[in-house]
């Protein structure tokens, strides 16, 4: 027997909240994905783990989302007390899980940008040149990003690079050279520019390169991601709490007109 009245306005508030708990969990999942997508082509080394660990939580939330808001839209239309009340429980669970997992990532964030840090400056000054994947994903890095080393030019200074091209500090009265990638040039047809000249005196390279280095603008990506995942975070939050709520109701009403 279906519900009537005022149940029946809750019922299709049930399925709308779970619809949209649904799209929610979706976007988190693909919100996700992207992150990872338009990270890990930078961060191919090995001490990368810490930084994704997030990552890989939210794209399980997305996951567990989606399904369980396919749950509970089943649940709201077969009138089912059962799957209603399993939904709340998972509802609550991920709640839960959000919340640990907020402040998990909180309390380790200096661990993951010193991670994050070492990682980066691994890739530049031993792996570049030496690992083709990390030689692959540096010059992505900086051609995309617009920098040059993991804090700055210098960086290449005493890398592998410019030991196995046996060019590394030229050393004159006035300034030092040394190689750099082709990626660190503004234009590919910056003439000289893959000689990096550093005139002492003034710390300064020559206008052709990226002056700046890539771990900043690797920070400043990170952190507009992190601001896109609070508000979606809150959003979300939103929608579990409604959802929670008129799926227990409507769970205690059916329980009570089938007893």
């Amino acid at each position: 027997m279906a519900v009537k009245g005022c149940l029946a306005c809750i019922k299709y508030m049930v399925l709308l909240i779970n619809f949209v708990f649904w799209l929610a969990g979706v976007a988190l999942l693909s919100l996700s994905i992207w992150m990872y997508v338009d990270t890990a082509a930078y961060l191919v080394s090995d001490h990368n783990d810490k930084f994704f660990v997030s990552i890989y939580i939210l794209m399980a939330a997305g996951s567990l989302m989606t399904l369980v808001g396919f749950l509970g839209c089943c649940g709201a239309m077969q009138e089912s007390s059962c799957m209603l009340g399993t939904f709340s429980t998972f509802v609550i669970l991920i709640f839960a899980a959000e919340i640990a997992g907020a402040v998990y990532g909180y309390s380790h964030k200096d661990e993951v940008k010193t991670a994050l840090t070492k990682t980066v400056t691994n890739m530049v000054k031993n792996e570049y040149s030496v690992q083709d994947a990390v030689t692959l994903a540096v010059d992505a890095m900086q051609q995309k990003l617009a920098c040059c080393g993991a804090t700055g030019i210098s960086d290449w200074e005493n890398s592998s690079y410019n030991n196995k091209n046996k060019e590394s500090g030229v050393l004159t009265l006035l300034s030092i050279s040394y190689k750099v990638p082709q990626s660190c040039c503004k234009t590919e047809d910056s003439i000289g520019c893959e000689t990096a000249t550093n005139i002492v005196a003034t710390n300064t390279f020559t206008s052709s390169l990226y002056s700046e280095g890539c771990l900043s603008k690797i920070t400043e990506k990170i952190e507009k991601h992190l601001f896109t995942v609070i508000v979606a975070g809150i959003s979300i939050a939103v929608v579990q709490i409604l959802g929670f709520v008129f799926s227990l109701v409507l769970c205690c009403a059916i329980s009570g007109r089938d007893y």
